[in-house]
């Protein structure tokens, strides 16, 4: 099953509290307090999106971190891409390092795999950090047949 890294988690958890907060700094310690999680993976993961210009960082003593950009033009795709590097795979011959498979000559998925994959990357696209960070948002839920 597709599943997205702590890390990826503490980074949306962390863009989702500077939106929800866009006129406060807020730090680490406040977000890994909040959720329970641990403080210096949170720091870790700051600084990734402030390298990449997503998080801004204030020193100081009222000090902390707030998005750089508007909420609404960061997509959670970018947060992946700046915390793995990659977007995730679903299977292993879909991964940014074209893994070897010895079943590729006869492999009957790979291609209808690549399209859901198409449609998860093209999900992370477009959904963006102002919709995490909105408690009215009502998202469609998919019936599971």
């Amino acid at each position: 099953m597709l599943k997205l890294s702590k890390r990826v988690e503490y980074a949306l958890l962390a863009a989702q509290e500077m939106a929800m907060r866009p006129t406060e700094t807020i730090s680490a310690n406040e977000i890994a307090e909040r959720y329970s999680i641990s403080q210096a993976l949170v720091a870790k993961v700051l600084q990734q999106l402030g390298r990449h210009g997503i998080a801004k960082s204030y020193a100081g003593v009222n000090g902390g971190y707030m998005l750089e950009r508007p909420a609404g033009s960061i997509t959670i795709a970018e947060i992946i891409r700046i915390i793995e590097g990659a977007s995730p795979a679903i299977v292993d011959c879909h991964a940014a390092d074209d893994h070897d498979c010895s079943a590729r000559s006869t492999c009957t998925i790979r291609e209808p795999l690549a399209i859901l994959q198409d449609r998860i990357n093209a999900t992370f696209a477009s959904m963006t950090v102002e919709e995490l960070a909105s408690p009215q948002q009502k998202f469609v839920q998919l019936e599971v047949l």
